[in-house]
């Protein structure tokens, strides 16, 4: 025994990097590719509070990590976020935030039409579409709405789902077990339960009860042909059965005890298959965070394996152990939490305990490492008040949905407390925890596939769009197909950009960067001068959308609380109205003073040209356009023959490594062979634009502008009324709003007017960045509400060094 003890010891200290072994190689070798094909990126949304009413506004700080890493992720940019009606399944509201540096502040309005019930926030990058829907960052709340009721979830108290999981999967005959159970009702949430097994004769095997949240453990060891049946007890009303998992004759069975030793696991692998002259190894590898951190191997002719393995082998968070059996077919599995517990000391400090209402606060925020040391962060700060905001106990917030949830299947019930508490009995219930919800993040079969499909959605970095471009009858062009495209919004510029649709027509802009709404403008001209195209803009396809169940432990009032907050909530959405009001008074109160200009041809951004040569019949129309303008045009200057002439507006330098002038065909940027490919007779002006008048094209018109204008163009009509032209509308980057925080020792209209106005704000102030300095310090004001009352303070964010940070701190408000 001692002598295969030591070879179990000496297997145990194989690792992935000097495994010999074909299998173990194999394996290892195509979790990296995998790891590195499809790295994993986490969204998370820092919410100012766990519920709301209809039109009010959801405060908001979204930070993407990098699963491998846990650093801010700065390769995906734009960050969508949908708000879903849960009763409905549907989305009733969409918009898009720019992460910089993996982060962003954001808001979402909810729409006054909106009814009382359950919703939730989706947020998730286009390279998040890669992997399954539950993998996206979901955030549930309540909207409340005066005069209506969130209708309650009926179901019937006895309707207890109930499930036995086996530690590793799986039962096998003979072999020692343990055995997580898990019991919960219609909601999700945990229900106390007790319960028997009884062989099938009716003897009784095991009792038990669950000891945490409807959780527990017992060990089982099946006999040879024997069946066994289940029952349970809920609040000792009733009595019912349920199905116990089936017993394997042959299999593998493992388990881990990862609780007892702070430093050391103890891993146990067994069969019962009776194979002496088998060659092969069993392996077992374990994995964190995408990297393979250990493999141990052990000769499958031997029927158990028992190592210790040191736990600083793993990153703070889940760790899953695999069993392989000697053809590579993954057997076993188990999670496992390592807790490293080298977590941020972060203090809040407001300058009294007890203030007056209205006054100013200041709150004092410190970061520290657990040396000492002082910690630069991004963080995210909600104040609320106490009695109108209520707060779950142990809620979700970005560390342990980090470090837990975000890699578990399933919703977790008050996850905080795995992480709010060292006591052995908080570790025992995290490993039961995770025997109950298992492993989501991927499946072995997608990682040993001999062929790994390449990834469906790319990676942003900025708005894209994409289409097709074919003949009219829906046919491909065998030509290559020249784009142009112009995008602006109201009142503001425009840009243009050109190139060359693929040769099967598809086309895609990628990496644009504006905000707000958007209007865009593709010609799509095949040849030299053939428009008759068509024009097909992609829409995009949000990701596939499942109905989720009423979120655990809603928030439920007192019914005159309830209506107190929904009346306090009315009164400040009145008050943000009335600022409104009044800003956009003062605004209208301004009044501009400017001659009316000329109407102007629309087909065109300039509303005045330098030159302009009307073509009239009695003109010499011979040769091509150009050379109409041959000695027409005071400083243009057309050299060459006509078939090859070269422009040049004399006076302009070379801006963009050319000295001829942009060219543009009835509005739409061209090349010059195309300008003269045009009928001269079709031809109804040429305008000229020279310096201060071309700036309007910025760059592209340094050199000058020669626009050329046809008959065939209807100046009352739009440009794009007309084959191979489309244009769409399209979503940018939703603008950051500010957060309004009255300042009552200030003078401003809108103070003044809220001074005058109850002020009982559920939201006292939110600051979405806060950033602690080289000393690890940053400073907080604000003023308070009128309101008496307990005041929360809530932080959450991210360290440079990539460690998630929560803290809370509270004073109150007296007269």
């Amino acid at each position: 025994m001692k002598k295969l003890a030591s070879i179990f010891a000496v297997a145990a200290l194989l690792f992935a990097f000097t495994v010999n072994d074909e299998l173990a190689d194999n394996i290892v070798s195509k979790f990296n590719k995998y790891a590195a094909t499809y790295p994993q990126e986490k969204a998370y949304l820092h919410l100012d509070k766990p519920y709301y009413t209809a039109g009010e506004t959801i405060w908001l700080k979204a930070y993407l990590i990098e699963a491998e890493t846990n650093l801010l992720d700065t390769t995906s940019i734009p960050l969508n976020i949908e708000l879903i009606d849960n009763q409905l399944g549907l989305v009733v509201g969409k918009k898009i935030l720019k992460l910089e540096g993996g982060m962003a502040a954001g808001d979402f309005e909810l729409p006054d039409s909106l009814h009382s019930g359950y919703y939730r926030l989706r947020a998730y990058t286009n390279w998040m579409r890669n992997f399954d829907e539950s993998l996206m960052f979901n955030k549930e709340f309540k909207v409340y709405k005066s005069g209506e009721d969130v209708l309650p979830t009926k179901f019937n108290p006895q309707d207890i789902d109930f499930q036995f999981f086996p530690e590793g999967g799986q039962i096998v005959e003979g072999l020692d077990n343990k055995v997580a159970f898990k019991a919960s009702d219609r909601v999700g949430n945990g229900v106390d339960v007790s319960g028997i097994i009884l062989t099938n004769s009716g003897d009784t095997v095991i009792v038990f009860d669950s000891e945490h949240l409807g959780m527990g453990v017992f060990n089982f060891k099946a006999k040879p042909n024997e069946t066994y049946i289940a029952k349970i007890k809920y609040r000792n009303i009733f009595e019912k059965e349920v199905q116990f998992p089936n017993i394997e004759k042959q299999g593998f069975v493992m388990g881990v005890e990862a609780v007892a030793d702070k430093n050391l696991m103890r891993l146990y692998v067994g069969h019962n298959y009776n194979k002496p002259k088998e060659s092969g190894n069993i392996l077992v590898i374990g994995q964190s965070q995408g990297k393979i951190s250990y493999v141990a191997r052990t000769p499958i002719s031997n029927k158990s394996m028992f190592v210790k393995i040191s736990k600083d082998k793993f990153p703070e968070g889940i760790t899953q152990f695999t069993v392989f059996d000697e053809t590579g077919r993954p057997r076993c599995e188990r999670l496992v939490y390592i807790f490293k517990e080298d977590y941020i000391n972060l203090s809040i400090t407001p300058d009294k305990r007890i203030y007056k209402p209205k006054e100013e606060v200041k709150l004092e925020i410190e970061a520290k490492d657990m040396d000492g040391e002082p910690v630069e962060g991004n963080f995210s700060v909600v104040v609320t008040d106490g009695k109108q905001v209520l707060l779950s106990p142990n809620e979700e917030n970005i560390l342990n949905y980090l470090f837990l949830s975000s890699d578990v299947k399933g919703k977790v019930e008050q996850p905080d407390y795995y992480f709010t508490q060292t006591k052995p009995e908080v570790r025992r219930h995290m490993d039961i925890l995770l025997m109950t919800q298992g492993w989501r993040r991927f499946k072995w079969d997608d990682i040993l596939k001999s062929d790994l499909p390449l990834p469906e959605f790319v990676a942003q970095r900025g708005i894209d769009i994409s289409g097709e471009i074919t003949r009219q009858n829906g046919k491909l062009f065998e030509k290559p197909i020249n784009l142009t495209f112009m995008m602006w919004q109201e009142g503001g510029e425009r840009s243009f950009g050109s190139g060359l649709a693929a040769t099967d027509g598809t086309f895609s802009l990628n990496d644009l960067d504006f905000t707000g709404t958007s209007k865009i403008l593709i010609q799509a001209v095949a040849g030299k001068l053939n428009r008759n195209t068509k024009i097909f803009i992609n829409k995009a396809k949000p990701p596939k959308l499942e109905r989720v169940p009423i979120p655990f432990n809603p928030i439920t009032f007192d019914e005159n609380d309830l209506a107190d907050y929904l009346k306090r909530t009315r009164e400040n959405l009145e008050i943000e109205k009335l600022i409104k009001a009044r800003r956009e008074q003062l605004l209208q109160e301004v009044v501009v003073k400017a001659k009316r200009e000329q109407e102007r041809d629309n087909r065109v951004l300039y509303s005045h040209a330098s030159n302009t040569l009307k073509i009239t019949p009695d003109m010499n129309v011979s040769g091509n356009v150009l050379d109409l303008l041959r000695g027409r045009i005071p400083g243009v200057q057309v050299m060459g023959n006509a078939m090859e002439p070269t422009v040049i507006i004399r006076g302009i330098s070379s801006m963009n490594g050319s000295s001829e002038p942009t060219f543009l065909l009835d509005g739409m940027m061209m090349d010059k062979q195309a300008i003269l490919n045009i009928p001269v007779f079709d031809v109804e002006r040429i305008d000229v634009l020279k310096g201060a008048d071309a700036a309007i094209y910025g760059s592209r018109g340094g050199n000058g502008v020669i626009s050329v204008l046809t008959k065939r163009g209807d100046s009352a009509r739009q440009p794009w009324e007309s084959s191979g032209i489309e244009v769409t509308e399209i979503n940018g980057y939703a603008p950051v709003k500010e957060f309004y925080s009255p300042k009552y020792d200030g003078p401003t209209m809108e103070d003044f007017q809220v001074n005058n106005k109850p002020d009982y704000r559920s939201t006292i102030f939110w600051a979405p960045i806060v950033k602690t300095d080289a000393k690890g310090k940053a400073t907080v004001l604000f003023f308070n509400s009128n309101a008496e009352t307990d005041i929360n303070i809530k932080l959450e964010g991210m360290t440079l060094l990539g460690m998630p940070v929560r803290a809370k701190s509270s004073y109150s408000v007296k007269k």
